[in-house]
């Protein structure tokens, strides 16, 4: 309801009209000149309280939610460590890589020939065998892990479109709050101009111009902390955003959305308990635990190794103290290069005393740590809802207020106001009394502005806790 407008067409006619007519009822002591003043004065006082229309280009909440998911850079810092960790996975689903070797061996100082001065040239090649699922073990366990960073980015989305709204709103209720005081000091600038024509006729005193003058400079001194307010206000949601924070382009609309709670509190929890991120990340946490425990207990399986070499020896065979030297031509002929391969198949011994006992404490650790992830997962889940009913209480209380502001407080104000009006046309009353009851009025529609913020706030930290939209 805009409550403005309301009393633009309701407190202020009757204002005015009281105070027209008792002037023309003694136009014999005011100059044609001075009636046309007030006849200014009411123009203009009704220019400060008429809405200016939205401006086209203002940017909606869910607009700016959009720009942020696509350009905050620690959204996508989280986005492109999941795409890291996915490759990642994909790594460990291949085999190892074979190894090749040559070598050239015993060859004499002061000879160059490192091919056909060595005894013996080798060349061999070699592969290591994971058994009994060793590698889709692994491979598992990082996609459970890649699972896990993908929630980091689900849980810092959630909390960033949260922040977003909040902050939106927060500058929303601060851009009001300026305009009441915007409209406050427009109000008391044209009663000081009325209250001097009437000063001049002795129908107003001194004492209560000085008075507006002194709640122009209050009003004053609040519109510059509401400024700075909203200008700090700017930098938050810039950063959120991922703009420049000294950019000035935030446009914020006249009115915001309508929105209300369509769940009950035991559906809210339901949805908190399945589709809150951090808690589904807890839940993921525990499967990579148990992955990798799987992966612990395939590393019990031994790996196999496989070899095999070719060796050239350009000084035919080596002799040693058991050549038969008869079977030689007593150095005659030039020594035959000789070839000649081998084979050779290993494997591991985890099973070993000395090194079973790394498997058996790294399964306990991992069991422990499953252990730890449940209970803080629990408690992460008695204090969401802790926070989820703290939320609800706020978003009634906001909806409660705004219902007792539009159809109980404002009016009866509104009706005080007209009551104060009715007494100082007949001189019942003092200005101050009238600055009093209009400041009272004013604080209510701030108070109005404010349960109106307050609702949308609380609707966006339900949707933090819960993981999802609630509208």
């Amino acid at each position: 309801m805009n409550y403005e407008l309301k009393i633009m067409n309701y407190v202020l006619p009757d204002l005015f009209s009281g105070m027209i007519s008792q002037t023309e009822c003694r136009k014999h002591n005011i100059k044609m000149k001075k009636t046309v003043n007030i006849s200014r004065v009411l123009a203009l006082l009704l220019m400060v309280f008429t809405f200016m229309p939205p401006v086209a280009w203002a940017q909606s909440v869910d607009s700016l939610v959009n720009e942020a998911i696509k350009n905050n850079p620690r959204l996508k810092s989280f986005e492109a460590k999941t795409r890291s960790a996915e490759f990642r996975a994909e790594s460990f689903n291949s085999a190892q890589a074979p190894t090749l070797g040559i070598q050239f061996s015993e060859i004499p100082f002061g000879k160059y020939n490192i091919v056909n001065d060595a005894l013996s040239n080798e060349v061999s090649l070699s592969q290591m065998f994971m058994l009994g699922g060793k590698i889709s073990a692994m491979t598992e366990s990082e996609r459970k892990n890649a699972v896990v960073q993908g929630d980091n980015y689900k849980v810092y989305k959630v909390n960033l479109i949260g922040q977003v709204k909040m902050a939106y709103y927060g500058l929303w209720m601060n851009e009001r709050k300026i305009e009441v005081q915007k409209r406050n000091i427009d109000l008391y600038n044209n009663l000081i101009n009325y209250l001097t024509t009437n000063y001049s006729v002795n129908r107003a005193s001194q004492a209560d111009i000085l008075t507006l003058k002194g709640e122009i400079a209050s009003s004053q001194t609040q519109l510059v902390t509401l400024q700075r307010e909203f200008e700090s206000g700017t930098y938050k949601l810039n950063q959120l955003l991922g703009r420049d924070l000294s950019s000035g382009d935030i446009k914020i609309a006249k009115e915001i959305p309508n929105d209300t709670l369509a769940l009950t509190q035991a559906e809210l929890e339901d949805m908190l308990a399945n589709l809150n991120p951090s808690l589904k990340q807890m839940s993921n946490m525990v499967e990579m635990n148990k992955a990798m425990i799987t992966a612990n207990q395939k590393d019990r399986i031994p790996d196999l190794m496989l070899q095999a070499m070719v060796m050239r020896q350009p000084q035919g065979m080596i002799l040693t103290s058991k050549t038969d030297l008869s079977m030689l031509s007593m150095g005659m002929e030039e020594p035959k290069t000789e070839y000649m391969y081998s084979l050779m198949a290993s494997i591991t011994l985890p099973f070993a005393p000395w090194s079973k006992g790394k498997f058996q404490a790294r399964e306990e650790e991992l069991y422990a740590g499953i252990k730890g992830i449940e209970y803080e997962k629990s408690d992460m889940q008695r204090d969401m809802t802790a926070q989820l009913k703290a939320s609800v209480t706020k978003y009634k209380t906001a909806e409660d207020l705004l219902k007792l502001y539009s159809g109980n407080v404002i009016p009866l104000y509104e009706q005080a106001a007209q009551a104060q009006l009715t007494a100082y046309q007949s001189n019942q009353t003092s200005v101050a009394t009238i600055i009093d009851t209009y400041r009272m009025l004013l604080m209510q529609q701030m108070n109005y502005y404010m349960a109106q913020a307050d609702l949308q706030m609380s609707l966006a930290e339900i949707e933090m806790m819960v993981g999802g939209p609630v509208k």
